[in-house]
């Protein structure tokens, strides 16, 4: 009946798939051949990597705890002793005499008075894992071929062998390069492999671009004031000479009224005057005054409508007048010369790009330009490079990039002035292999200095 019970447990080893199905196996369904109280398995994983990775009646294995860590201490001690252990009988009868004093003190915390030290080897004898059986009753110091204890050194041997087929495994390293040079495709690969990195292609850099208009001009204030508002909402067509803005018109009204009525007032003294003089040759003197006094109110308000004609911000020509929000210009105190908006010529675009400086390549004037919107990553629309900037500026992305500005090689329905995206800018020609490593020698000389 051991004997089936044997078979049964190595189906169950060959059928676990992972490392944890595997230790469940080996720590839960051992005890059809041999009786424990409980079953640790701890498993190499390196210099210091030593850890519980399977307990009987558990599930979920916490590595972290005090009694896994002790675990771990323990195997990590007994390790020289496991790879020193006969082929025939690989198993050690472990006590707290065979401890040192940290590791026997807390042996009663942890473990029963009797525990049995399997280690789990690959086939050169090397331990990859180790199982302890503790229980209260002695284990046998002798036993045959017929005995259950037999048969757990046999299922110990399975169970390392199928410990290291999953999680330890490794191939030599000249077995690796004959198994893989016995390939066909590797040798072909790298025979055309130098021949791949001199294929010629194109250097290019991608950058962020956005759709703008060649023809546009800048709309200013013409004078100090606050805006009143804005004529016209964003993005709206406009004709030349139309009013799109208005600057606050109060103080300068109040002032043009005071000078109205100050030159009707000069008007009449200058009537006056002239009365005075037909009767009186002594008047002439102050129908001179009055004169004076008239041109002078005269051209203050004519001054004063010039300046009021100057309240309207008009558009020069015609276009699409492009600005930010009309609440955000509201009540906004402006100088003389301050930007308003743009008036942009929708049926002539462009596009404007940064270049950071680390991404710059080669690039010559009338170089191709691919544009990628982001409304539209399917339909990339073409370009021209007109003229790159030779003076690092901040790019809205707050990077040191070159200026970039290009015109569209055709009319594309999807731009429209505002649109941004990602546009491959094309340089000079040169090899695939200095294409992908010109970063990394980049990145080399920097550091090394040479």
């Amino acid at each position: 009946m051991t004997h089936l019970a044997f078979y049964a447990l190595a189906a169950k080893v060959r059928a676990a798939g992972r490392a944890a199905d595997l230790a469940f196996v080996i720590c839960n369904e051992t005890h059809a051949l041999a009786s424990y109280r409980q079953a640790a398995l701890v498993g190499y994983f390196g210099v210091r990597r030593t850890r519980l990775v399977g307990h009987s009646g558990l599930a979920d294995i916490e590595a972290d705890s005090p009694y896994a860590l002790w675990l771990a201490e323990l195997a990590d001690h007994l390790r020289p002793q496991l790879d020193a252990l006969p082929a025939a009988a690989p198993v050690l009868a472990l006590s707290p005499a065979m401890l040192p004093a940290a590791l026997a003190a807390s042996w009663a915390d942890w473990l029963p008075d009797h525990v049995w030290v399997l280690p789990l080897a690959d086939p050169d004898g090397r331990a990859h894992a180790v199982l302890f059986l503790a229980r209260e009753d002695p284990w046998p110091a002798e036993f045959d071929a017929e005995s259950p204890e037999y048969l757990l050194l046999q299922a110990t041997a399975t169970y390392g062998h199928a410990w290291w087929a999953l999680t330890g495994r490794r191939r030599s390293i000249g077995a690796l390069w004959q198994g893989l040079w016995a390939r066909k495709a590797l040798r072909w690969s790298l025979v055309l492999l130098p021949l791949l990195l001199l294929v010629p292609v194109r250097e290019y850099a991608l950058v962020q671009a956005e759709v703008v208009s060649l023809r546009s001009q800048v709309i200013a204030s013409p004078r100090d004031g606050v805006i009143k508002r804005i004529v016209v909402p964003p993005n709206t067509p406009v004709e030349a000479q139309q009013t799109i803005a208005e600057l606050d018109d109060t103080t300068l009204f109040n002032r043009l009224a005071v000078a109205q009525a100050a030159l009707a007032s000069a008007r009449l003294e200058l009537h006056q005057a002239s009365q005075r003089a037909i009767e009186s040759q002594g008047a002439k003197a102050e129908l001179n005054l009055a004169e004076g006094k008239l041109r002078e109110r005269e051209v203050e308000v004519a001054g004063l409508q010039r300046e009021v004609a100057q309240l309207s911000i008009k558009a020069p020509a015609k276009g699409v007048f492009v600005y930010s929000d009309p609440d955000d210009w509201a009540g906004r105190p402006v100088q003389t010369g301050e930007r308003v908006g743009l008036l942009a010529d929708p049926s002539s675009l462009g596009v404007q790009a940064w270049a950071p400086v680390s991404e710059a390549v080669n690039l010559a004037s009338g170089a191709p330009m691919t544009l990628f919107l982001r409304v539209a990553p399917l339909d990339p629309v073409s370009a021209r490079l007109d003229y790159a900037g030779y003076q690092a500026v901040e790019a809205p992305n707050g990077i040191a990039s070159y200026l970039l500005r290009g015109h569209l090689d055709e009319a594309a329905p999807i731009a429209r002035i505002g649109l941004r995206g990602t546009a491959r800018v094309s340089g000079d020609w040169t090899v695939l292999g200095y294409l992908m490593f010109r970063r990394p020698f980049a990145a080399v000389r920097e550091w090394c200095g040479c």
